[in-house]
């Protein structure tokens, strides 16, 4: 069996990264830092660039997320920096009017040359979006009524001259949105509900998944293409993988129990504690929330090991759920990053799931070996 996937990165625009540990690697949410993230990931091969949108943080000792980027600006910044990788940014729908990311989409596409991608996010938690007021205490159903709106509009701005739209959350009355993006911006969604599943098959174009163990994303992966089926259209998943990797197995564990052993207990008990108010079918939540629940920096879900037990494990969760994309997390966004471009993904083509990034690898090495072996040819002329 062979797969070709997407091979994208979760940009830290939050302090600290992904991992709420005095002894992780301290990333500063700058647009430098991030800057060069993304150019690095492009230089890679890896296809996507994602940035998460957070309007509160969890303080603790490490003030882990109180200090973050905001999405839409970092990747309008990141557009005109880059030029081949695709550059998605979130919005949540209950904070931003259809009206207005319609508009930004559209100069995003031009700045980007048509890179330009949406994540939307139908809920949050309420102290995020509560604390400036904006926070909806709608049920679940009721989030994803108001996005199927949100969507609506914003697709009718993209495509029509005026638009008139009355729904139960938003109004249009002769709306105008100039200038047009050159094709609808490719928009994924983290709904892993079968209520959020059908919400973005019918208007989206990926699922982003997540899951508390590997059989559970696979479950939720292939749940996703049966919904899919049953709704005769098709839909991309790309599944999120925090990835910690080292020379060994056991160097790779030695991280993650170092980072474990710097937990940051007050900011993982807030965390949990906002996302605790709120679950309602939402996997992230509950993972988030299990986190605050076992005191753990680095998740059970992490892959963790060298760089071929990495590549076993992701292409057994891409083969097992038939994933199209993995949005990569990693402890250090630099170093790590090329670990798994440049070794993890070679031997994800040995195993039949194949990435631009292993491509891009060979090509530098082939490169490198011509560009030797005419230096040893010149010095042997001379």
């Amino acid at each position: 069996m062979s797969k070709h996937v997407e091979l994208g990165v979760f940009i830290p625009v939050g302090n600290g990264g992904w991992i709420p540990s005095v002894t992780s690697p301290d990333i500063r949410s700058t647009y430098g830092y991030n800057r060069e993230v993304t150019l690095l990931a492009e230089q890679l091969g890896l296809d996507f660039a994602l940035s998460m949108a957070k309007w509160r943080g969890y303080g603790g000792s490490t003030g882990h997320w109180d200090y973050t980027l905001e999405s839409m600006t970092t990747m309008a910044g990141l557009a005109d920096a880059t030029s081949r990788i695709q550059i998605w940014a979130t919005v949540h729908t209950m904070i931003f009017h259809p009206a207005v990311v319609a508009k930004m989409a559209a100069t995003l596409d031009q700045i980007s040359g048509g890179r330009f991608g949406l994540n939307l996010v139908a809920g949050s938690n309420p102290s995020d979006q509560g604390q400036m007021g904006l926070w909806r205490d709608l049920d679940h159903r009721g989030r994803y009524a108001l996005a199927e709106e949100w969507i609506t509009a914003a697709r009718r701005l993209w495509s029509e001259d005026r638009v008139d739209f009355d729904g139960e959350f938003y109004t249009l009355r002769d709306c105008m949105s100039y200038p047009k993006p050159r094709r609808h911006p490719q928009v994924v969604c983290a709904g892993t509900s079968d209520t959020g599943f059908r919400f973005t098959i019918s208007h989206c174009d990926g699922c982003f998944l997540s899951g508390q163990s590997h059989a559970d994303l696979v479950s939720r992966a292939l749940r996703a293409k049966e919904i899919a089926a049953e709704l005769g259209r098709t839909t991309k998943t790309y599944a999120l993988l925090t990835v910690i990797p080292g020379e060994t197995d056991a160097e790779a564990q030695a991280r993650v129990d170092d980072y474990n052993a710097g937990v940051d207990v007050e900011a993982l008990r807030t965390q949990a504690f906002e996302y605790g108010q709120d679950v309602r079918e939402n996997t992230m939540a509950r993972r988030m929330v299990q986190n605050g629940r076992d005191l753990l920096a680095v998740s059970e879900g992490s892959v963790v090991g060298a760089p071929e037990t990495i590549a076993a494990t992701i292409a057994g969760l891409v083969l097992d759920g038939d994933l199209d994309g993995i949005t990569l997390i990693v402890p250090d966004f630099l170093d790590d990053l090329r670990t798994v471009a440049t070794r993890v993904a070679p031997l994800l083509a040995e195993r039949g799931v194949h990435t631009l990034a292993a491509t891009a690898t060979a090509t530098a090495a082939a490169t490198a070996t011509a560009a030797a072996s005419t230096m040893v040819a010149a010095a042997g002329r001379g």
